[in-house]
């Protein structure tokens, strides 16, 4: 993942190569919390398969719009990954 950097919202996930038995991961990755979120607080998730014949994931977290009342709360200048960045 060279020149890409996570911001907050991005979640990354990469599909385990050395899985050694059958309860460890199939994907594996992190998630950087998104400006303003607390505990408790219930996020949207949105993912992608990406690289090389889908090896990765990547997506994004964001806070659920409300339809009645707009956002719970302003949601973070971030719209996801950059799906530009080499990985």
């Amino acid at each position: 993942m060279a020149g890409y950097e996570q911001k907050p919202g991005d979640i990354v996930a990469f599909k385990e190569a050395d899985k050694r038995n059958d309860r460890a991961p199939d994907w594996k990755g992190s998630m950087l919390v998104p400006e303003g979120a607390k505990p408790g607080d219930k996020l949207e998730v949105a993912l992608w398969a990406k690289g090389d014949k889908g090896t990765m994931l990547a997506g994004s977290v964001k806070f659920p719009m409300q339809r009645d009342a707009g956002p719970a709360r302003e949601a973070p200048a971030h719209r996801g990954p950059d799906f530009d960045s080499p990985f």
